[in-house]
């Protein structure tokens, strides 16, 4: 069977036939279309980095009315058309052109945030130029149905990219939970052939083991049961679907159960795993769920970082900084590629990073549904850390007839 390849979203946008610009929340630009860099004779490198603000030209009514239909996508979190504008292009040898352009700003929205801004235009100079007949109308209402069906189009197209995004994403937490699930296979044999010697040995022994004896025996029993009943219910809530509302939960158990789970991934890269929970941690109220998905696919990670270096060492580590719980995995494996670690912070990080094969988008993912960040650095002297930020809140309550 052919393998299917991972399409390059970011090669995508940068070839689409529409004039687009893509903008962080501070209004600044991250990303840009050939269309739009020929449109406004200027090359991406000019444009990447630059306040929007500063694109609108020198005429202060459009920069107010680009700056006010901004605030306004970020305060309603809705798409916001404004009326046509003169922003003039200017070409190499100086000389100012005269541009007219219809621009529409466009929200994206992540956890009910809006995390980037698509900014498209569309140049209707020859529209305004043209007299005032009826013929000069109706093409004007042309070109504003052709705007219209672009617009929508591209919608479509932004909803679909983001289904498969959602999709792949997926995709990736099933993987983690099939990789998971073996290496569980592993561990829950492990408790469960010692209870199974035990009882063995019980049967061989009876006539002659006394009763103190048995108590002992049976007391190791019931104590891998015990154990292995504990693994299971880690595999089942890292499988339950579905959000739930956020309750407290003690960070110290959970960071146990996610040590359990990913404790064949150590024991391959026969590397240690410290745990360092300050002392005076209060319970968080999180989705449990989704917190061990995310710790699990960090220290997965770290584990096999380490494999097949000298220093083979994984330190997770949770601390309160203001009102927020910090939770860090460090390694002294072999350090992140930059690549992967400046995709961390990229607009398209969510589908690009799932081709790593780190299991970032779980953990990046977990983080903005807690309304927290997902930070990576060098670690000292060798290795990564990985670092999770979220603000400490109050738990949700669940509606009315639902049970949590």
């Amino acid at each position: 069977m052919k393998p299917v390849l991972e399409p390059d979203y970011r090669l995508v946008f940068e070839k689409s036939s529409g004039c687009y610009l893509i903008l962080d929340t501070a209004l600044s630009v991250v990303a840009a279309s050939d269309a739009y860099c020929r449109a406004v004779r200027k090359s991406r490198d000019s444009l990447l980095g630059r306040d929007m603000l500063d694109l609108a030209g020198a005429d202060g009514a459009s920069r107010d009315a680009l700056q006010a239909s901004l605030a306004r996508v970020l305060k309603n979190r809705r798409p916001d058309a404004m009326p046509v504008q003169r922003w003039d292009v200017v070409e190499p040898d100086g000389k100012s052109i005269e541009r007219h352009w219809s621009p529409l700003n466009v929200p994206l929205v992540e956890g009910g945030q809006v995390r980037w801004i698509i900014h498209r235009v569309h140049d209707v100079t020859q529209s305004v130029h043209a007299p005032e007949t009826a013929e000069s109308e109706r093409r004007m209402a042309r070109e504003q149905d052709l705007v219209i069906a672009r617009l929508r189009g591209a919608n479509e197209e932004l909803a679909q990219l983001d289904n498969l995004r959602q999709d792949m994403l997926g995709m990736s937490r099933a993987n983690t939970i099939a990789l998971t699930a073996s290496a569980l296979a592993h561990d829950m044999a492990q408790p469960l052939t010692a209870a199974r010697n035990y009882l063995n040995a019980l049967r061989r022994n009876w006539p002659q083991i006394d009763d103190t004896r048995v108590l002992e025996v049976i007391g190791k029993i019931s104590a891998q049961i015990d154990r292995t009943g504990e693994i299971v219910k880690g595999l089942r809530a890292l499988m339950a679907a579905g959000a739930t509302p956020h309750k407290p939960e003690a960070v110290s158990a959970m960071a146990g159960a996610a040590a359990k789970l990913a404790a064949q991934a150590f024991a391959r890269a026969d590397a240690r795993l410290i745990i360092d929970i300050a002392p005076d941690l209060p319970d968080v109220a999180v989705d449990r769920t989704q917190i061990l998905q995310l710790l699990v696919s960090l220290l997965e990670n770290a584990a096999q970082a380490t494999e097949g270096c000298t220093t083979r060492e994984v330190r997770l580590t949770a601390r309160l900084d203001g009102g927020a719980l910090c939770l860090a995995v460090a390694d002294t494996g072999v350090g992140l590629p930059p690549e992967i670690a400046q995709l961390l912070a990229e607009p398209f990080a969510a589908t690009r990073l799932i081709g790593s094969g780190l299991g970032l988008p779980i953990a990046r993912q977990v983080a903005k549904l807690h309304d927290g960040t997902l930070m990576a650095a060098p670690n000292t002297p060798v290795g990564t850390i990985f670092t999770v930020t979220m603000p400490l809140k109050a738990p949700e309550v669940a509606p009315a007839g639902r049970s949590v």
